[in-house]
């Protein structure tokens, strides 16, 4: 019996074998797009997981009641929290932005040194290996010891090749001076993990104050300045609520003004997705974005499986005599639909199979577009396998179902005495599905056509500044008697280039952040306590700082040089942003220069810039307190881009002789302020290729019906051709009613991709507007494509003879 539903089915396939070809890819692209995007929702659930303490991780956050949390906290807690919470079995403080620097190592037999700057090292205790239970390579899982590291693998290559690194000895150049460390340990990062980092320096190598070269900020011990994540490993059978409470009481009653804030412990399992909407900690991924890619997946899927429902019921004009005479056999509805069943199930496989094909091909692309490693062996973790096995099963039963059902269901004494009764059965029905199809269709591309034109705004809007032909010179990390003097000596060279035409020096720059945030900065004399609540971001720039970037002044002008060199801590001079001046209370339109704020001393204010876009468009501008100093971070050149080579080429020469064991690094100022929109870029490419893909696939089914259409009116078309009907009427006779349903399509998409672009865009401090003509234009682009795909049956029947066509019966 199953030999005979095969054979059956191969037969039917072949004679059908247009509608089969269009079924199979359009089974084989769905199937295709919802294999990779689940690869995508399976690499981002399994984030961390492989973390052998997953269930007892929490990180400790400092919740604000009036909004928002501070994950920095000073060091010291870490020690604290432990001794006061008996249920903590481990803690771990992580350092992760203030360790980047210049690693040099020399080899013993040749004296020639390996220099990298990494930007991705992080302070933290020495069991971070085993807290976070990343694999070693090589050495201890633990390095309490001072002066000790832990090396991951590919850096650890790329120091010293095959050698064995365990012993050996590496200098670490940072903000702390040049300290000498002992490779304690070798491990590998899992793909999926939050936590990275390319090296791990024991934090304790910062208990000794020449360690430190005078930041004394940095003391591990320290419960002051806050710069470290902590990680909490809890016993088992721990109630986090309840010690999150414990320790609240404990910090309100050692400082009585915490009392606005509470200690919450985030579990580690919500640390890359989170558990639902409203939820205001921070995550390293997004659970909107899983959710969007989710839904597309299943839509596409289903538009393909709609193809299938479609053309397959457009056939039952054919298949009605089949089925007839198969009942009059003596078949019954079971066996037909086995039949019908047969035949889906063999669509499927060869639909599966390519997608397969077709996911080991575009792979790569795929990655490229959300910049992330994945593979068809993300889905063996057993959920996401057995999940898709289970869509691509269930849509197939259903949509195999829904049409077995129909095609089992015709009455043979009705099929054997009109088949216009069976042609017009299920056309509503089919209508519908192919609305379905372009509703989806339109909205992803106005979703599209909104994300781009979000980008565009955020590109091109006037950030308030001028990043145009701005080098960006990395500054020396490896520091050397008379550091201060060669910085000095380095400014100096590029002011006498020619074609230097203005230059600056900074601790950071626009898109990269601020040096630091801090509150209790208030007006002088002033009473309220919530001023001192306040946050301000504190940037450190030189006097050309601003007119080198464009940066305008609302009143008074930049720092003096004498005021640089003296630095902001001698002169107690600041520049302040017209946010931070509001913040402080102050009027825009009366003079603030000569005023003066106070931070623990009083500081004159010099100037008031321009409010300016310092980050990209989706953070809201804050408050900034710019503070004098010569700076050697980053400078900064502005010059033309002719003859580039060339001028780096000075410059290196300049700086390789000032600045030995340094490496020559360069960027442009208005390229890594860009790198803030990679992600939305990204997104960006992910919805440009599902909105082709499901129009594609829509328009594989549009194509069969038009076929199949043509097919079954050619005698009609025939009668009109010879009663005088012109090729404009023929075509415009087999396209309207398609013209008609995409219009019911858009009017459709039009309300939903409103709301659900205007939600998205709430994430944005600064938006661009949904424009009537973006709708207009998606539908448009769709009308165009399905008629573009009618056209083509249009125009052949319209070209036919007509003879030909009334001659066959």
């Amino acid at each position: 019996m199953i030999k005979n539903y095969l054979k059956i089915a191969y037969r039917n396939l072949w004679r059908n074998r247009q509608f089969s070809l269009i079924n199979s890819v359009g089974l084989a692209l769905g199937i295709a797009v919802f294999l990779f995007i689940m690869e995508f929702v399976s690499f981002e659930w399994n984030a961390n997981r492989y973390n052998k303490n997953f269930d007892q991780l929490h990180r400790v956050n400092l919740s604000m009641k009036s909004g928002g949390s501070d994950y920095y906290l000073p060091p010291g807690f870490g020690p604290i929290i432990k001794q006061q919470t008996p249920t903590v079995d481990e803690f771990v403080r992580v350092a992760d932005g203030i360790a980047s620097g210049v690693l040099t190592y020399t080899a013993d037999d040749n004296g020639q040194s390996q220099v990298f700057r990494e930007n991705d090292m992080v302070y933290a205790d020495g069991n971070f290996l085993e807290v976070f239970s990343f694999p070693i390579v090589a050495g201890s899982k633990t390095f309490n010891s001072p002066t000790s590291l832990a090396l991951e693998q590919n850096l650890s290559k790329k120091l010293f090749g095959e050698v064995d690194p365990i012993g050996k000895f590496i200098k670490v150049s940072n903000q702390f001076g040049n300290t000498l460390y002992t490779v304690n340990s070798v491990y590998t990062i899992p793909e999926n993990s939050d936590i990275k980092s390319s090296a791990i320096l024991s934090i304790s190598t910062l208990e000794n104050p020449q360690n430190r070269d005078g930041n004394d900020w940095a003391d591990p011990n320290g419960v002051n300045s806050g710069f470290v994540n902590i990680y909490l490993q809890l016993k088992d059978g721990a109630n986090p609520e309840q010690i999150s409470q414990s320790l609240t009481n404990f910090m309100h009653n050692a400082d009585p003004e915490t009392v606005d804030s509470e200690i919450v412990l985030q579990p580690f399992r919500h640390l890359h997705l989170a558990p639902n909407f409203s939820y205001d900690l921070q995550t390293f991924g997004s659970l909107t974005m899983v959710v969007i890619f989710t839904v597309i997946a299943l839509l596409i899927l289903g538009i393909a499986w709609v193809n299938y429902i479609n053309l397959s019921t457009a056939q039952a004009l054919n298949r009605a005599q089949e089925v007839g005479v198969r009942k009059v056999l003596g078949a019954n509805r079971v066996q037909l639909v086995f039949q019908y069943l047969t035949e889906t199930l063999i669509l499927t496989i060869i639909g599966t199979a390519l997608a397969v094909l077709f996911v080991h091909l575009f792979q790569p692309m795929f990655n490229s577009f959300v910049d992330k490693p994945l593979s068809l062996q993300d889905l063996n973790s057993g959920k996401f396998l057995l999940a898709g096995v289970f869509m691509i099963t269930a849509g197939s039963l259903l949509a195999g179902g829904y049409v077995a059902f129909v095609l089992s269901g015709f009455n043979p004494i009705t099929v054997m005495r009109s088949k216009s009764k069976v042609a017009i059965k299920g056309l509503s029905l089919r209508k519908g599905l192919v609305v379905f199809q372009f509703t989806i269709s339109i909205v992803l591309i106005v979703s599209t056509f909104v994300l781009y034109k979000q980008l565009e705004y955020m590109r091109n809007e006037n950030l308030g500044m001028n990043l145009d032909q701005l080098l960006v010179i990395q500054g020396p990390t490896v520091s050397s008697e008379e550091q201060a003097a060669k910085n000095l000596s380095f400014k100096n060279n590029l002011a006498q280039l020619p074609f230097v035409e203005k230059y600056a020096a900074s601790n950071g720059l626009p898109g990269l952040g601020y040096n630091f945030t801090t509150a209790g900065i208030t007006r002088v004399n002033s009473t309220s306590e919530d001023d001192k609540k306040n946050n301000y971001a504190m940037f450190i720039c030189d006097q050309n700082f601003f007119d080198t970037f464009g940066i305008s002044f609302a009143q008074g002008k930049a720092f003096s040089q004498n005021d640089a060199e003296r630095s902001w801590n001698n002169v107690r001079k600041v520049i302040i942003n017209e946010s931070a001046a509001k913040e402080l209370g102050f009027d825009l339109n009366n003079r603030i220069i000569g005023e003066k704020i106070s931070w623990g001393e009083p500081f004159e204010i010099i100037g008031v810039v321009k409010d300016y876009h310092h980050l990209s468009l989706r953070e809201k501008i804050k408050p900034t307190i710019y503070l004098g100093s010569v700076s050697f971070s980053y400078f900064t050149i502005k010059t033309q881009a002719r003859d580039l080579p060339s001028k780096i080429a000075t410059i290196k020469e300049i700086y390789t002789n000032l600045f030995p064991g340094n490496p020559f690094e360069y960027f442009f100022a208005d390229e890594r302020f860009g790198q803030q929109y990679f992600a939305d870029q990204k997104l960006g490419n992910v919805f440009i290729a599902a909105a082709s893909m499901a129009i594609f696939i829509a328009c594989l089914g549009l194509f069969g019906l038009a076929a199949f259409s043509a097919r079954q009116r050619i005698k009609e078309i025939g009668v009109r051709k010879v009663l005088g009907a012109s090729f404009k009427d023929i075509a415009l006779l087999l396209s309207k009613d398609y013209v008609i349903l995409v219009l019911i399509s858009l009017l459709i998409a039009t309300p939903v991709s409103w709301y659900a672009m205007t939600t998205w865009l709430q994430d944005f401090a600064y938006q661009t507007s949904i424009s009537w003509w973006l709708f207009v234009g998606a539908g448009l682009i769709a009308l165009f494509i399905a008629l573009a795909t009618v056209s083509f049956q249009a125009i052949k029947a319209a070209i036919s003879n007509p003879v030909n066509s009334l001659r066959t019966e």
